[in-house]
């Protein structure tokens, strides 16, 4: 299974599209799609518009790969699992976001073994169809620059607050 996660504060039409178009001419694979209510609404594959964080679990638990924007939760999460990740960031100059931080995000990817960044149909449409591998979970190879920001983001997630 194919799980599509793009967050639920912005709608991501290009990305949703692209997956939907590719779902028509692979109508064997079985592909899930959390979207928000918002924006375009897939065709050829199953749409969830809202997940609780037990289901999102559960879809992120039994996908094989995972197709996603730039969102540092997704990302981290692909990381320590050691899951495939196909990474679209949003571009503020199409309208997808108020700046363009995830291209920032995605281009500190380059060298992780399990996450392919595409820019494009045509990149996106390579990735479905050769996509990256399993890697043993939290055998990252990367920079060790991204490492310490991933482990500095983890920690503050999961930080107890402090009483002042």
């Amino acid at each position: 299974m194919i799980f599509v996660t793009v967050g639920t504060q912005l709608p991501f039409d290009r990305l949703i599209g692209l997956v939907d178009s590719w779902a028509k001419e692979h109508s064997t694979v079985e592909l899930v799609i959390q979207s928000g209510s918002e924006g375009f609404k897939p065709l050829n594959c199953e749409r969830k518009e809202y997940v609780t964080p037990v289901e999102w679990e559960r879809l992120f638990s039994s996908a094989e790969l995972v197709v996603s924007h730039a969102g540092m939760g997704t990302i981290i999460k692909c990381i320590d699992a050691g899951k495939p990740l196909i990474v679209m960031p949003r571009k503020a100059s199409m309208n997808e976001h108020r700046n363009d931080h995830q291209l920032a995000t995605a281009g500190q990817l380059k060298g992780i073994e399990n996450i392919v960044v595409v820019d494009n149909k045509k990149e996106l449409y390579m990735a479905l169809d050769t996509p990256p591998k399993q890697i043993t979970k939290g055998a990252v190879s990367s920079n060790d620059n991204l490492c310490m920001l991933i482990n500095e983001i983890k920690s503050f997630i999961t930080e107890e607050p402090k009483n002042a």
